[in-house]
């Protein structure tokens, strides 16, 4: 079991490795920018808002900002991850005002450099709709009036600073990253082309290219090592784009295929929906008293679940269809247990046994932690306290709804914990380290339960275990406890 987890998540992940490269290789093909943030709504700013005395406002044409009094404002634009302004210097903006003034522009690479800052990048004129500014002309200077070198890889911060009079009106729809040079990549990209290839020590040690290879190119390709686990594939990928962001990273031994990889569309996508719920609608008709199908229940409530989260539908953009199949699954289990209950369980332990046996995995975490962990990290109370009603919702499922109704199909004990573990792992799809962490855990809860059906000391041990992982583990033996189309992040 543990090895068929870590196995579908190497596969997932390097699919998905792939469909970035493909995407990262039409768009070098096709001239489109690699980085473009197109402003329609106050979030595709960093925290939403100006910083200044500046009204910001939404309109049909991008973010419309009102300066009050002169003074310069400040609007951060969101890095999802490094960008390179060495090779794409040409900075290009889409904007209209109505009345003239200058631009600044602010970059910090890393959250422990300093800030540099170009003053009087670009004139900012009524009669210009686009800027376009070149980064390596500017003269760039420091907080205390030091020289600085022109932008390269930046992933913490880039800014710009308007200033216009009080009571001017700007408003900008678009900026991208562009240059005046055309990406050289080969015409097929078979399984064996490569610029650089990684070795397995590569995970290991603080990789880092030689300087002559680093200068030599600019969208290198680069092959991952044989055998390479999810977090070890995604940790060099995130070790790469340091110094290249725009490089091509392949996992080892795969072409890149020669037609665009896509995505279900968004019409099919709505359609399964529809008929997944009209399915558990149907289902709910024709419930009678007692389980009768005990693994068509199981299907239909375990289905939801795994197309939102092993299909990859919960990311940055969540799936509205697979957040609806997700609902409707919970909806259906529980409606059905409230008409029956294939077996009885209740909330709360009865005796000191119910809540010490599921605290079991608890000790084992804090083993983890302090073998290859980190100091602990404050964690918020709210997120704490919502994390414990996540734990209860995710138990409740796996344990009252799915694994009552496996008790019901004449399996073995062993079976049906077997099977429960493994559905529970699935919910944890891509990430796998903590896909086997978390079947491992759900053996443990699942035969408590059976041993005990008392729901709430499970969810705490769940629930405290999972916290203290996070808290002190992630970043290591953990990448992190993101599921779904957000552990690529």
């Amino acid at each position: 079991m543990l090895w068929c987890l870590a196995a579908l998540s190497g596969w997932i992940t390097r699919g998905q490795l792939l469909h970035e490269a493909d995407r990262n290789v039409s768009l070098l093909r096709s001239g489109a920018p690699l980085w473009q943030w197109t402003l329609h709504q106050p979030s595709d700013l960093v925290a939403g808002r100006v910083f200044g005395s500046a009204d910001l406002a939404t309109t049909t044409d991008g973010l419309t900002i009102n300066s009050r009094d002169g003074t310069p404002f400040e609007m951060g634009l969101p890095l999802a991850g490094p960008v390179d302004l060495a090779h794409w210097p040409l900075l290009r903006i889409d904007m209209q005002s109505n009345h003239g003034g200058t631009l600044d522009l602010i970059y910090q690479p890393l959250e422990s450099a300093g800030p540099c800052a170009a003053h009087h990048a670009a004139t900012v004129s009524k009669d210009k709709a686009q800027l376009d500014i070149d980064l390596h002309n500017l003269a760039w200077r420091s907080i205390d009036g030091r020289t600085c070198q022109p932008p390269g890889v930046v992933a913490y911060m880039l800014r710009l600073r308007v200033s216009v009079p009080a009571g001017a009106k700007l408003t900008i729809h678009s900026i991208t990253l562009t240059s005046a040079e055309s990406a050289s990549l080969p015409r097929v990209i078979d399984w064996q082309i490569a610029d650089i290839r990684l070795s397995g020590t590569a995970a290991t040690d603080a990789w880092a290219p030689q300087p002559d290879t680093l200068a030599r190119y600019r969208t290198p390709l680069v092959r991952l090592p044989e055998g390479a686990s999810a977090e070890t594939m995604l940790l060099l990928r995130d070790r790469i784009r340091r110094y290249w962001p725009a490089a091509i990273i392949l996992p080892f031994g795969q072409p890149l295929p020669t037609e665009a990889s896509t995505r279900m569309p968004a019409w099919l996508d709505v359609g399964v929906c529809g008929v997944y719920l009209g399915w558990l609608i149907w289902l709910a008709i024709r419930q009678r008293p007692g389980v009768i199908r005990p693994w068509t229940e199981i299907a239909a409530i375990a289905a939801g679940p795994l197309w939102l989260i092993a299909g990859l539908r919960w990311g940055p953009e969540p799936s509205i269809p697979g957040i609806t199949a997700f609902l409707g699954a919970l909806v259906y289990g529980g409606m059905s247990e409230w008409r029956r209950r294939p077996v009885e369980w209740s909330w709360w332990g009865r005796r000191t046994a119910d809540w010490l046996y599921p605290l079991v995995p608890l000790p084992v975490a804090a083993a983890l932690t302090w073998a290859d962990g980190h100091h602990l990290i404050h964690l918020d109370g709210r997120h704490i306290l919502a994390y414990l009603g996540w734990a209860l919702l995710q138990q409740w499922a796996m344990l009252a709804l799915v694994m009552g109704r496996l008790e019901r199909t004449g399996l073995p004990r062993a079976a049906v914990i077997l099977i429960t573990a493994s559905l529970f792992g699935l919910l944890h799809t891509p990430n796998g380290s903590l896909m086997q962490l978390c079947a491992l855990a759900e053996l443990w809860w699942a035969w408590s339960f059976m041993r005990s059906p008392r729901l709430i000391p499970i969810a705490i041990a769940h629930a405290a275990s999972a916290l203290l992982v996070e808290s002190g583990l992630t970043g290591h033996l953990l990448r992190s406890l993101e599921v779904s189309a957000r552990f690529f992040l």
